[in-house]
């Protein structure tokens, strides 16, 4: 195997640094959450959307990956030339990005099939993710299920600064959808 990856470096290194990224991608992605492809709607909620996006950083690692290791196939199990294993690899390389692409598509539709209207989280208790300022000095984010959908939002606090991950209680949405919440 090591000789292969030095008599093809650049196969190699596609497929080694692919595979660790697009692996490290994905625990980050488990525990984490996806922010590739987010965008942040009308009233400032993170939200994944349902554009199928073909070029995200993981399509981008899918190819790496799947081009260099069908490249390292194809030159030294099927003992191809260089010209029709980069074809073959190429080939590979972009089926490898397509899958990513729709594979992600399909699991972020998962996600935004049903809107959650905001006005039922008055008087629901949830946590702070990020520190809220006090005195409206500022955003923060909370973790709250509302409508049985677990979502974190935009939120405010008129009294005293929020620690993270401490209880809240939302006391109104406001006109821009944000949550105006205190300590719980």
């Amino acid at each position: 195997m090591q000789q292969a990856f030095s008599e093809n470096p650049i196969y190699a290194a596609m497929a080694i640094v692919g595979t660790l990224v697009y692996v490290i991608k994905l625990i980050m992605l488990m525990f984490a959450g996806d922010m590739d492809t987010a965008d942040i709607d009308e009233v400032g909620h993170v939200d994944g959307g349902a554009a199928f996006s073909i070029v995200s950083l993981q399509s981008i690692l899918a190819f790496f990956m799947g081009c260099g290791w069908m490249g390292l196939a194809a030159l030294r199990e099927w003992e191809m030339a260089q010209l029709p294993a980069l074809g073959v690899a190429a080939i590979f390389g972009f089926i490898m990005m397509f899958l990513s692409a729709f594979l992600t598509f399909k699991i972020k539709k998962l996600n935004s099939d049903s809107k959650v209207d905001l006005k039922n989280a008055v008087g629901k208790t949830g946590r702070s993710y990020t520190k809220i300022p006090a005195k409206g000095n500022g955003a923060g984010q909370v973790e709250i299920t509302v409508n049985g959908k677990q979502q974190i939002l935009q939120a405010f606090s008129f009294d005293e600064e929020i620690g993270s991950f401490q209880p809240v209680k939302v006391e109104q949405v406001d006109d821009s959808g944000h949550l105006i919440v205190k300590k719980s």
